[in-house]
């Protein structure tokens, strides 16, 4: 086998898994932050969590989708700025790394919930892009309110984020904020200072009611179908898989032999 034919192999045997190991990233830079505190390299060990979610989000995506190429570039342009502002080579605005994680973030949302809707079979790897899709949206969410943040300093307050100190652990908790406003939980410890604020909240609060309405809605009835087939078909019968054309003469000859399969 050729080096490019096991590295072929690899690939599609490391996107199979794509979200579960996506997911496994999002809960480990999720979860450790608030442990490190002021450890020492704190802050570079949450930049290297944060380049392995970012590099497992893409490799998670379609390759064919027409979104893979923007969403490597701008994944490019992200990883550079904020492994230079880690190193202090360059002290970027919060806003600037705010925005570029918020822009990045929303491509991959988007990719995922197309990939989600065009499901037709639920397994473990689409339940875990599902649970990706939520937590990207609460870090996206939590980016915006970052921008805003910095651009008008103010605009969320609380006895949690008065304690941050860092620009980088204003952003941490208003992750955490993020994700309490979009489970509609409210523990009060961060709230909106400002309408801006308060308008943001409401649209990630009725974006949270959404995707579990309607999304989970989805799967569930997806499942649901799924099995009724299995208990309409027989037993002894083996899966019906067509026959599948990979270029135009193999398309050609297909219509060939099977005349009537294009009737309806």
């Amino acid at each position: 086998m050729s080096t490019a034919s096991r590295l072929e192999k690899h690939r599609i045997k490391w996107a199979s898994h794509g979200f579960k190991n996506l997911l496994v990233w999002l809960f480990g830079y999720l979860l450790l932050g608030p442990f490190l505190g002021s450890a020492p390299q704190a802050h570079m060990v949450m930049t290297v969590l944060l380049t392995a979610v970012l590099f497992s989000a893409v490799y998670a995506t379609n390759w064919q989708s027409r979104l893979f190429a923007p969403s490597l570039a701008w994944l490019a342009v992200t990883l550079v700025l904020f492994w230079l502002n880690a190193l202090k080579v360059l002290n970027w605005p919060a806003a600037v790394s705010s925005g570029l994680l918020a822009v990045y973030l929303g491509i991959l949302v988007y990719s995922f919930a197309g990939h989600l809707f065009a499901a037709r079979r639920v397994d473990g790897n689409v339940i875990a892009a599902a649970l990706c899709l939520y937590l990207m949206l609460g870090m996206m969410w939590g980016s915006i309110f970052g921008i805003l943040e910095s651009l008008r300093p103010g605009s969320f307050g609380g006895t949690l984020l008065a304690e941050a100190g860092s620009p980088e652990r204003v952003l941490d908790r208003l992750m955490y904020f993020s994700f309490v406003t979009l489970s509609t939980l409210g523990y009060g410890d961060i709230t909106p200072q400002s309408p801006q604020a308060a308008a943001l909240c409401q649209a990630e609060a009725i974006l949270g009611q959404f995707f579990a309405l309607v999304l989970v809605a989805r799967l569930v009835g997806i499942q649901v179908a799924q099995e009724g087939a299995k208990e309409d078909r027989p037993a002894d019968s083996p899966p019906v898989q067509p026959p599948v054309a990979r270029d135009s003469s193999q398309a050609l000859q297909s219509l060939a032999t099977h005349p009537h399969d294009g009737r309806r």
